[in-house]
């Protein structure tokens, strides 16, 4: 009698154990979809991305480049900004000429309206 009360009730611990396990299961089945699903979309977010991205990273070089140049540019202008003089002062034969460029003469000079 008494093995088959503990036969009984190993097989009602085993049974908890499969249901147990098998929710355990089923929590692991639907994280797993909801892991699939995610994957499909960051992969097709990819597929949409990868032609803006692959102009970009062909075009990187020459639009730095074009910056580069824009920028010397500018520097040229406000460099030969700073050192205008109007039509009565100015001479052929400068008699003197600072050294250095001074940022401090261009306080007054904005780009388009921006100041430093």
């Amino acid at each position: 009698k008494q093995l088959k009360e503990d036969l009984v009730a190993k097989k009602v611990s085993l049974e908890e154990a499969i249901a147990k396990r098998e929710e355990e299961k089923s929590a692991e089945d639907e994280l797993k979809t909801e892991n699939e699903n995610a994957l499909d979309d960051e992969l097709n977010y990819k597929a949409e991305i990868k032609q803006d991205c692959d102009w970009i990273i062909g075009a990187f070089e020459k639009r730095a480049a074009s910056r580069e140049a824009e920028l010397n540019g500018l520097h040229g202008a406000k460099e030969f900004l700073a050192g205008y003089k109007p039509p009565s002062e100015a001479s052929l034969l400068e008699k003197s000429r600072p050294k250095f460029f001074d940022d401090q003469r261009l306080a007054s000079i904005g780009f388009l309206g921006v100041r430093h």
